[in-house]
C-alpha cells in the first residue's frame, strides 16, 4: 500500500536544499517456529514519509536493489519519471551489500552509522577493561564530542534555509569549523594506531573497521540536516521483532510477508502522527463503498498519507468515533 517517496516530494523552505532520496535501513533474520529450517530476513526501509518493511529469505543485494531502483545488471540507480538522473542517500550499518551498491551506483552516497562505529570500541573495552577499557572510553568521548558537533551543525544548517542572514551563514560556518575539529581528533589518533605497535586484537579489530569505513562515517559532514546513525530503523525494526517473539513467529512464508505489509501500514500511519484505528476505519469504510472490494487509482491514492488533503489528515488523527 505504501512506498518510499523521494525528500524532494516534501514541502515547504527545506525543498530547494534537498535534491536526493534519503534512505535509513536496517534487517532482522525471522525464524519459522515449527515450520522447519526456513528462516526469513525482515527489512525496513525508511524514507521522508513511508516505512516499508521487506520479508525476503536472503539478505542479498536483489532486496535493496528491487526497493530503491538499482539495475540488476549495471548496479546503477533507475532514472526518474521525468528521466533527470536519481541521487540517493543510504544511511546503514557497515553490511558489504550498501557498500557494494555505493562503489557501483553513480549518485549513491554510503552514510555509515557512528553508533556501531562506537559500538565496536565498547566491545573491545569490555573484552579487556584492564588494559583496554581508559583506551575505549576515550574513543567513545571523541565520538561522543563529534555527536555534538553534529548537533550544532544541523541546528546552523537549518537556520539559514529558513532565515538566511550573514548572521546564519557566520554561524554555519562556525558549525562546519567545529565539526571539521571534531572529526580532526578522531583521525589524528586513527592515523597515529596505523602505526603503532602492540595494540591488542579486539583493538586492532575496532580499529580496521574504522579505517575500512571511514569515508562513509566521513561523508555525513555534506548531509548535516541527517543523523549520524541508523538508531530510527533500529527503533522501527524492534517492534516486529517483540512481536515476533511475543506470537512465536509466522507459519509460513505468505503469513511473514503479510506481517510486513501490516507492519509496513502501521508503521507509516505512526510516522504521520494517525490514529491507527481512526485510519484503518476510514478505509475500511471506502472500501464498502466500493462492493467491498480493493481501492485503486485515485480512491487508494486518497489514503496514502503523503498525498492526503489536510482534511482528512487531520481527521484521521482523531480517536476513532
Amino acid at each position: 500500500m505504501f512506498q518510499h517517496q523521494p525528500c524532494g516530494h516534501q514541502r515547504g523552505p527545506l525543498m530547494g536544499r534537498r535534491n536526493y532520496d534519503h534512505l535509513t535501513r536496517d534487517e532482522v533474520d525471522c525464524d519459522f517456529p515449527g515450520g522447519g529450517p526456513a528462516r526469513f530476513w525482515l527489512w525496513v526501509f525508511l524514507g521522508e514519509d513511508s516505512v516499508c518493511f521487506v520479508m525476503d529469505a536472503t539478505r542479498s543485494s536483489a532486496v535493496l536493489a528491487d526497493h530503491v531502483g538499482l539495475d540488476p545488471d549495471t548496479g546503477q540507480l533507475s532514472d526518474t519519471p521525468g528521466g533527470a538522473a536519481r541521487r540517493l542517500v543510504l544511511s546503514s550499518d557497515f553490511y558489504t551489500v550498501y557498500a557494494s551498491a555505493g562503489r557501483r551506483a553513480d549518485g549513491l552516497v554510503n552514510l555509515y552509522c557512528w553508533a556501531q562505529a562506537r559500538r565496536h570500541f565498547v566491545r573491545a573495552g569490555d573484552a579487556n577493561p584492564a588494559q583496554l577499557g581508559i583506551w575505549a572510553r576515550q574513543r567513545v568521548d571523541r565520538i561522543r564530542d563529534l555527536y555534538t558537533a553534529h548537533d550544532a551543525l544541523a541546528a546552523a544548517w537549518h537556520t539559514p534555509a529558513t532565515a538566511p542572514s550573514p548572521r546564519a551563514e557566520r554561524a554555519l560556518a562556525a558549525a562546519y569549523a567545529g565539526w571539521d575539529t571534531a572529526i580532526g581528533v578522531i583521525d589524528t589518533v586513527r592515523q597515529e594506531q596505523m602505526t603503532s605497535p602492540g595494540l591488542q586484537e579486539p583493538a586492532k579489530k575496532a580499529r580496521a573497521t574504522m579505517d575500512r569505513e571511514w569515508d562513509g562515517l566521513t561523508a555525513h559532514r555534506g548531509y548535516p540536516m541527517i543523523g549520524l546513525d541508523n538508531n530510527p530503523a533500529e527503533r522501527a525494526i524492534r517492534g516486529p521483532v517483540v512481536t515476533r517473539r511475543n506470537a512465536g513467529g509466522s507459519r509460513t512464508e505468505d503469513a511473514a510477508r503479510d506481517a510486513a505489509t501490516i507492519f509496513t501500514v502501521t508503521a507509516t500511519t505512526t510516522l504521520h502522527g494517525l490514529n491507527l484505528l481512526t485510519y484503518l476505519e476510514s478505509y475500511l469504510d471506502a472500501c464498502g463503498r466500493t462492493d467491498d472490494t480493493a481501492l485503486t487509482g485515485t480512491d487508494l491514492e486518497r489514503f496514502l498519507p503523503w498525498a492526503a488533503s489536510p482534511d482528512d489528515l487531520e481527521a484521521w488523527k482523531q480517536p476513532p468515533s
